[in-house]
């Protein structure tokens, strides 16, 4: 900690070409390369390339999401960049999005995923991730379904994979909570009916096939609507 302290201040000393070349010696090649590929990504982000309109346009200044299209804001890095293959091999078919993934290198893809990994999430993920509902009331069907599953049908709680609050866990399950109701349950009917890949291990594909038309609408409203749980005075 000393050591960082003088460095620090040995820096505030330093003129601007100096200076440079202390961090250069602070940084290691793979965070500054990491630094590198989120500005990178930043740029074509807001400011689009041949062919690839910029992010911002439809997911927001910070990639908060606007209307029916999602946040991108806090997902996983793995997860975003997958999915701009699967726009891009219409595995995961979108009209305004397969264009634009087709139109995206590789390294393009990898540099805006590492930027929105970076960005605040849209919801206070912390908290959030506090906040399980382990006993819902029986007749709110979208609670049951994402805290606790719907045994009878083999569907595990959506929080099993997902995390508590909805949150995300792990690089291939995104976070859930606040994405905008249609557009879950849009992803959800795409699955149910084969025109989304089914993703990991096909889990996706086989759970949306036993969720009836009305499990599909409950969670997707529940999971909407989460993050205002857990607000200060909400009601849990």
């Amino acid at each position: 900690m000393r050591r960082l302290v003088n460095a620090m201040r040995l820096y505030s000393l330093l003129p601007g070409l100096a200076q440079a070349a202390l961090l250069a010696c602070l940084i290691s090649p793979l965070q500054l390369q990491a630094a590198n590929l989120a500005d990178n990504g930043e740029a074509l982000a807001t400011k689009g390339a041949a062919g690839v309109l910029a992010c911002v346009t439809c997911h927001g200044a910070q990639g908060q999401g606007m209307a029916s299209f999602p946040y991108l804001a806090g997902q996983g890095e793995n997860y975003l960049a997958s999915q701009l293959d699967a726009f891009a091999s219409e595995t995961r078919k979108n009209p305004i999005m397969a264009p634009i993934a087709k139109a995206m290198t590789a390294e393009q893809k990898q540099a805006v995923s590492a930027y929105y990994a970076r960005l605040k999430p849209a919801f206070d993920r912390d908290t959030l991730g506090q906040l399980i509902d382990t006993y819902p009331a029986k007749d709110n069907a979208g609670a049951w379904l994402a805290n606790r599953g719907d045994w009878n049908n083999n569907l595990p709680a959506c929080i099993k994979c997902h995390g508590p609050g909805g949150v995300g866990a792990g690089t291939a399950f995104p976070a859930l909570a606040g994405l905008p109701a249609a557009y879950l349950a849009e992803q959800l009917q795409a699955w149910k009916s084969g025109q989304r890949e089914p993703g990991p291990q096909h889990l996706m594909g086989d759970i949306a096939k036993r969720m009836s038309d009305e499990q599909i609408q409950a969670v997707s409203a529940y999971f909407a609507t989460l993050p205002a749980k857990a607000l200060p005075g909400a009601e849990k």
